[in-house]
Parts: structure tokens; sequence; C-alpha cells
């Protein structure tokens, strides 16, 4: 490996974090961010390697001479719209600084200081896709490794979520009898759309222990032609963050839209209860993550820097000492777990 640390210092993981924002890498579009890794882990003295998910887009693993017992991964894919690096003191601004190049940075250069105290049966794992389908991770639960633990890394705020959960994303659709608004023939879409949508939002969904409240947000809705005419058509888009069970919320929301609207399921997961850490502070998050479909590799510890109130905002931002606790508590909690 290689003989002296590239990223020891403050200024050096910062300037790599600079470098991998200022690379565009939405949904879809990771290979100029996968090619820049595949190079600099190489420098470093890992061995690397491409695992395709598609006949474009790869996943990036870098192992040692030694199989892995423990993976850092974390995704490589942002959300629209990418923005370049700034900072402003200690507040770093750019698409990705929190979610999750900040955690792919303390990941790099936590690994680059295990190898340096002899602990080489670690990887790296970076992965596309997350942003919209986890395509990525569940390509990666084929992989013919066998870690005992992965370390993912989304903006937990430098603690480590215990559970994460369920998500179901929905379409419904109604429909209308076209007309003149001044003499309507029938039902306006919308309206039926509307009443639906209203009653959903009023429906208590149910509470967990640990988890808290399953909650609801309709984040898309449109039809119609125009305020004079009456909607033939109507559609919206919602997902449930799932404190319980998903297949019970599924039934329940059948059951309120009946039969004159039309459901499809987009996609949905179960919660999911993670792999706590000795020593470091404990939450649940809400939102989704590769976990589910990682845990096919080993036990998952998510956790890193920054916080989900940063992540996908026009104005995404992490502070300074958040990513060097990260990559001091990335390697803590990797020496722990390689010592069970």
């Amino acid at each position: 490996m290689a003989p002296e640390r590239m990223f020891a210092s403050e200024q050096a993981r910062i300037e790599l974090l600079e470098t991998l924002v200022n690379i565009p890498s939405l949904t879809g579009s990771e290979g100029e961010v996968g090619r820049h890794l595949e190079r600099l882990l190489e420098k470093i003295g890992f061995r690397v390697q491409r695992q395709f998910v598609d006949s474009e887009r790869f996943n990036v693993i870098a192992t040692t001479a030694k199989p892995p017992k423990l993976l850092f991964c974390t995704h490589m894919d942002t959300v629209r719209p990418h923005f370049n690096f700034s900072r402003e003191g200690e507040i770093l601004y750019g698409r990705g600084v929190c979610d999750a190049k900040g955690s792919m940075t303390a990941m790099i250069a936590a690994a680059e200081e295990l190898i340096r105290r002899g602990h080489e049966e670690i990887g790296l794992l970076f992965v596309v896709g997350e942003e919209l389908d986890s395509d990525g991770a569940k390509k990666a639960a084929e992989l013919d490794l066998d870690p005992n633990y992965i370390i993912l890394g989304e903006p937990t705020e430098n603690t480590v979520a215990i559970a994460q959960k369920g998500t179901l994303v929905f379409r419904v659709r109604s429909s209308g009898q076209p007309g003149h608004s001044a003499y309507p023939r029938g039902p306006s879409a919308i309206h039926i759309l509307v009443g639906a949508l209203n009653r959903l939002t009023l429906e208590d969904w149910g509470q967990d222990p640990t988890l808290g409240e399953t909650t609801l947000n309709i984040g898309r809705i449109e039809g119609g032609e125009g305020p004079n005419v009456v909607a033939a058509s109507a559609v919206a888009e919602g997902i449930f963050r799932v404190a319980g069970s998903v297949e019970e919320i599924m039934d329940r929301l059948a059951r309120i839209l009946g039969s004159e609207l039309e459901l499809d399921i987009l996609s949905s997961s179960e919660p999911v209860f993670l792999t706590s850490v000795e020593g470091i502070d404990e939450t649940v998050v809400s939102f989704g993550s590769d976990a589910p479909y990682l845990q096919e590799l080993g036990k998952v510890v998510l956790m890193g820097p920054g916080s989900i109130q940063n992540a996908h905002r026009p104005d995404e931002t992490i502070q300074v000492p958040e990513i060097t606790r990260a990559s001091e508590n990335y390697c803590a909690v990797a020496m722990q777990l390689l010592t069970e």
C-alpha cells in the first residue's frame, strides 16, 4: 500500500471533497466520478474493479490482497440539479457535500488510515442509483464477497441509525366527464382526486414505539386542461414512510381509495432494523437507503456526516468539523468491528 497518507490533513480531505463534488454524478450519469474514484483508489494502493449494473453504469469495488471483513459503502449519485463546490468559512456547499460525498471522503480517509495501522481486511464499495431505485446496491448484493459488516454512509449527523422506516410509493389516477365548466355533464377528475387525497391525509396511519409515526407525503399532482374545462383525468403520486407493516398500509390505501380510482404501487420496502455500535449515539431515520439490499452481504451500520435536513436542498451544506469527525468515527468503529 502507499507509504504515506494522502488524506491525513483536514485540508487534503476538503480538497478531495471539492474534487468529488465538482464532478457531476446525477443519477444515471455516475461514470465520470466512478472513473475518478478508480484512479484515486488505485493510487492509494487498492485493487479496483468494476461491477456493471447496465451496459454503461458500474459500481466501484476496492479491496486489498486480503478478503474484506468490513466494507465501507456509499452512493456516487446525487439528485438534481448539480451545482459546484463553494466554501464560506467552515460551511461547505455543493451538490453531494452532505448526500453522500461527505461520507465518501471520510471513508476514503479512514480506509487509508486503517491500512496504515495494519488493518488490511477492509474494502470500499461505491454504488450507483441510490437516489432512484437502488439498482447499484441490488447488483452489489450479488458480489462474491462475504464481509461481516458494511458501514453505510448517509447523513445521520455522525450517529448510528439503528433503524429506518419502510417506504410505499404509489400513483393514483381518477377519471371524470369532460365538458364546459358552466354546464358540467359529470364529475371532475380533479374533484374526485382531491377528495380522495384529503381522505388519505386525514387518516391516522399508525405508530411504532421505535420507528415513530407513519407519515404520508403527496409529492406530485396534475390534471385538467384549464379552469373552464371539467377535468377528464388527474393523477397524483405520494410516498408513505412506514413505521409498521407495508402490506397493511397498502391494504388500507386500497380500501380508502375504493374502486372509483386506479391505484398503482410503484415501489415498496419494509422497515429495516440495523446494527448498533457501542459508544456511538443512536438515532432512527425516516429516509430510505441502500441498507435493505446490502444486508444480503453483511450486517449494516448506517452512519455518516451531515444532516438529512440539508440534503436535496438548493443550498446543500455540511460543515468542515463534521467531515473530520466522520473520518475519525469510521476508523474507530471499523477497528472495533474488526476485532470482534
